[in-house]
């Protein structure tokens, strides 16, 4: 008898990985800027392969140009061939694009709205918007359209990570805010950056809550900010916690996507 087809989905995201390019891309990733030139012992250590296997990966790596061993020294590190591979990146390749997959998924999976919302010149920008399949659709925020950072979830996420010496320019110029109300927003802010969340109900309109989380990439710096928008019950109590969860290990899976990227 015939061994049953394999059903899989058209991204391969059912297909089984080959552990040996696994391998191999650890191994490169092992090397950055900070740390450009790698023993063989360090390279074990940042990767957890054996010495034998990491060795033979890299005399691989090495005859296709991607890694080069010191002749002196002993130490491996990148080399030209990367820089090759680099070029055939399309140079209109989008944050939108490279996440767009993880976005309807989330969208899906949360039955909600999600944003992508990024920073534009004194407001935060929507990106993309995704409806997860439920009858109601939060149209808040149209693609394209921005919105003050202190409006909704996203923006008051953006807000929170961008950098001190930007913050403290829109807090106190582009917001126009009136007595108090900077202290009010520059706690809440405080919240947002020891939570690594931002909560509203209410808001936009009586019923409909949102919530957004931080997307960082590899050194911690801010590149976009992941937020969902629906009914208040989804987000409240231990529904909420959920849906934090998923939103959360969707920012991680999106981390991985856009390793390398730079708005």
């Amino acid at each position: 008898m015939d061994a049953p087809a394999r059903t899989s989905k058209r991204n391969g995201s059912t297909l089984p990985r080959v552990r040996a390019v696994s391998r191999a891309i650890a191994i490169l990733r092992a090397f950055s800027a900070h740390r450009p030139e790698l023993a063989l012992n360090e390279i074990v250590r940042a990767t957890g392969l054996d010495a034998g296997t990491a060795r033979r990966i890299l005399v691989t790596l090495k005859d296709e140009g991607l890694v080069r061993q010191n002749a002196s020294s002993g130490a491996y590190s990148a080399s030209a061939g990367l820089l090759d591979l680099a070029r055939a990146v399309p140079k209109n390749l989008t944050l939108n694009a490279l996440l767009e997959e993880r976005l309807i998924q989330l969208a899906r999976d949360t039955q909600t709205t999600i944003y992508l919302s990024t920073v534009g010149a004194d407001a935060a920008l929507c990106a993309a918007r995704h409806n997860g399949g439920q009858a109601i659709e939060v149209r808040w925020w149209a693609e394209g359209e921005e919105r003050s950072f202190n409006r909704g979830t996203g923006p008051r996420v953006l807000l929170a990570y961008l950098d001190e010496d930007e913050r403290n320019r829109i807090l106190a110029g582009p917001l126009l805010l009136k007595d108090g109300e900077e202290q009010v927003l520059r706690r809440e802010l405080d919240e947002i950056r020891a939570s690594g969340f931002s909560v509203k109900h209410d808001e936009i309109a009586v019923g409909i809550s949102a919530m957004a989380v931080p997307l960082m990439n590899d050194n911690g710096e801010l590149l976009a900010a992941i937020s969902s928008g629906g009914l208040t019950p989804r987000y409240i109590g231990a529904a909420q916690a959920d849906l934090l969860s998923k939103m959360q290990a969707a920012a991680q899976d999106m981390q991985k996507s856009v390793r390398g990227f730079d708005l």
